[in-house]
């Protein structure tokens, strides 16, 4: 009997820093884990602390701004650093560091 597992190849994608697309749209962490919620919830595991879909930061039923950064890889490795430390994805921690800076 064949493995189906044998042809499976695993690497790691950041969707901050690799650019790739599904149906035509860039992936991103927000898709992702809506695409995670939307599996967990076919499966029928309760997880409360999520809201599937999201909810939009720009309020409403509208589609939040998106920007792209471009980062030296020491900066990079220094971000990734930063949020897995805080148990954060690079998008929400860069977005509260942001906020924090212009709230100063």
């Amino acid at each position: 009997m064949n493995d189906p597992t044998q042809h499976i190849k695993v690497s790691m994608f950041d969707p901050d820093i690799d650019e790739a697309y599904f149906d035509g749209e860039r992936i991103t962490t927000d898709m992702i884990d809506h695409m995670e919620a939307q599996a967990m919830e076919g499966m029928k595991i309760p997880r409360p602390w999520l809201k599937p879909g999201g909810k939009s930061l720009s309020g409403g039923d509208k589609h939040s701004p998106r920007f792209q950064v471009i980062l030296g890889e020491n900066t990079a490795e220094q971000v990734r650093s930063a949020a897995s430390a805080e148990h954060m994805s690079v998008s929400r921690w860069l977005r509260r560091t942001v906020e924090e800076k212009l709230a100063a």
